[in-house]
């Protein structure tokens, strides 16, 4: 009681005297605070508690020289009960540091706000807390430079929270750079919470961060059926994930660009198996572009790399997923197997472009594998282009026998879905005694069958000439739409008057035009 009389914030003869002594400075203070403090380590028993309504700064000398120390207990509660305010709360130049690993539910910091420009957190670290920070109404809030770990002995713990995590309604206009969470269940996840059923989380950044062995990288979500979380943007993001990169459920305008995208080998209760890495549930307005994604040539077994769907992902109701396109990406996949695809779109989602991604295995560029796509309920607004521009398909094979008129197919191309240019040159090689008065080859979708002239790339040569006289007849050239997921092109050739043989002259080939 002696002790309380100059310190109010004493609970305990135990306590750690620098916890009381700033407690006891903020909660004797009504107005703003603002705390500068050289290189240290200052002790608390309880957490950092301010009321609703004061907006305090620490300044630190940096995380590595200025260290505030707690126990089984929160970093900084702020605003715990009543009335939120547009407070506004500074971190800056300090490590919060939890000293005890074993707890489920301490979080680094824990604050409510009524949105206005609540928050500036920068070069800042929050270490062995279960749950980074949970930011409630925060708006206009920046959080640059942090390294927020949860501690390498909650990895793969069902129970582990949530590095960064903005919550609630009216909240935009938040930015997150250059900042790492680490070894959390989820690294960031922006929730609109609604009730009271008004607008939730808009106009967030999240650019030049990492989310290292999480189960999670990113998630967005929101609880109100009627509400979508707007204008979302990922860009050079690095994730390495056991369970998932992106789970975006009933969300809008949002854009994930570049970035390193790696999947994990299981750990404890975290595991790829059975898990969509990107999920777009119920997403609308959304583009994956440029990033390179990769297990890292590990033997793993997932659902999906990409899930393009219309699964209620928790959301009441709503459509599938829309207008959602996925282009420019490098896909590694040695090792991955799948129980769905690489990439999936389900029935009743619309306006799904899959479009210039590269596919290799193990650095090696190539055709996408068999478990590239699984594709059903397209659209006219939908549209699957398998490979890049250039992709070349070609076929050599052997010399064919030829009868008087009869069509044979000399060489088969097998098209992937795309705009094909082919061209393709014959020899017929006439036997000994014979005479050969026509001389035709063509491109044709039927075996042995000889298309309606001009179509297809048909060239004919007429004349007579005799057996033992080696003539060409080519190049011909067409364009073909394939469509189905193996479309047949045959190379077809047929002459009059004819024995012998006729062959490829060097190779038929078609190249990818888009």
């Amino acid at each position: 009681m002696q002790w309380q009389a100059i310190l109010p914030a004493a609970r305990s003869l135990s306590d750690e005297i620098d916890g009381v002594v700033i407690n006891s400075l903020i909660q004797t203070n009504s107005s703003a605070l603002k705390f500068r403090l050289g290189p240290l380590t200052a002790r608390f028993s309880t957490p950092i508690i301010s009321a609703c309504g004061k907006s305090i700064r620490f300044e630190g000398a940096g995380p590595g020289l200025t260290i505030f120390r707690f126990g089984a207990s929160n970093g900084w509660d702020h605003c715990g009960t009543g009335a939120p305010k547009g407070d506004k709360l500074e971190l800056q130049g300090i490590k919060f540091q939890s000293n005890d690993t074993a707890s489920r539910s301490t979080i680094g910091i824990n604050a409510r706000f009524t949105p206005g420009v609540n928050g500036t957190y920068s070069n800042f670290a929050l270490e062995n807390f279960n749950t980074g920070m949970v930011l409630v109404n925060s708006a206009g809030t920046m959080i640059e430079g942090g390294m927020i770990t949860a501690g390498p002995s909650r990895k793969g713990l069902a129970s582990t929270g949530t590095g960064i995590w903005f919550r609630g309604t009216n909240t935009f206009v938040n930015r997150i750079q250059n900042t790492l969470t680490q070894y959390y269940r989820t690294g960031y996840r922006f929730q609109s919470t609604n009730p009271p059923r008004i607008l939730g989380l808009e106009d967030q950044s999240l650019i030049n961060s990492a989310a290292g062995e999480v189960g999670t990288c990113i998630q967005i979500d929101s609880d109100y059926k009627g509400y979508s979380p707007l204008q979302y943007v990922t860009d050079n993001f690095s994730c390495d994930a056991y369970e998932g990169h992106v789970d975006a459920r009933q969300v809008s305008h949002l854009s994930i660009k570049g970035g390193n995208w790696l999947i994990h080998p299981a750990a404890g209760s975290w595991t790829p198996a059975g898990k969509n890495f990107f999920n777009f549930c119920r997403a609308s307005t959304v583009r994956l572009e440029g990033a390179w994604i990769s297990n890292n040539a590990q033997p793993l077994e997932i659902r999906s790399l990409i899930n393009v769907t219309t699964d209620r992902c928790g959301i009441p109701t709503g459509a599938g997923a829309s207008d959602v396109q996925i282009r420019n990406n490098k896909i590694e996949y040695r090792g991955l197997k799948t129980s769905a695809a690489l990439i999936v779109k389900t029935a009743g989602t619309s306006g799904v472009v899959v479009a210039g991604n590269l596919f290799t295995e193990f650095f090696k560029p190539g055709p996408p594998p068999s478990n590239a796509f699984s594709w059903a309920g397209s659209d006219a607004q939908s549209a699957l282009y398998q490979g890049l521009p250039g992709e070349l398909v070609q076929t050599s094979p052997p010399p064919v026998d030829m009868s008087d008129g009869v069509v044979r197919d000399i060489g088969t191309f097998s098209l992937a879905p795309g705009v094909w240019s082919c061209h393709a040159q014959l020899q017929l090689l006439p036997a000994g005694g014979t005479k050969v008065r026509a001389f035709q080859g063509a491109f044709s979708i039927q075996s042995t069958a000889m298309p309606i002239a001009p179509g297809q790339g048909m060239f004919m040569e007429t004349g007579e000439w005799s057996g033992g006289e080696i003539r060409g007849v080519g190049p011909f050239v067409f364009d073909f739409t394939a469509k189905t997921q193996s479309t047949p092109v045959h190379i077809v050739g047929a002459a009059s008057f004819a024995g012998g043989q006729l062959q490829m002259n060097t190779v038929g080939q078609c190249v990818r035009l888009r």
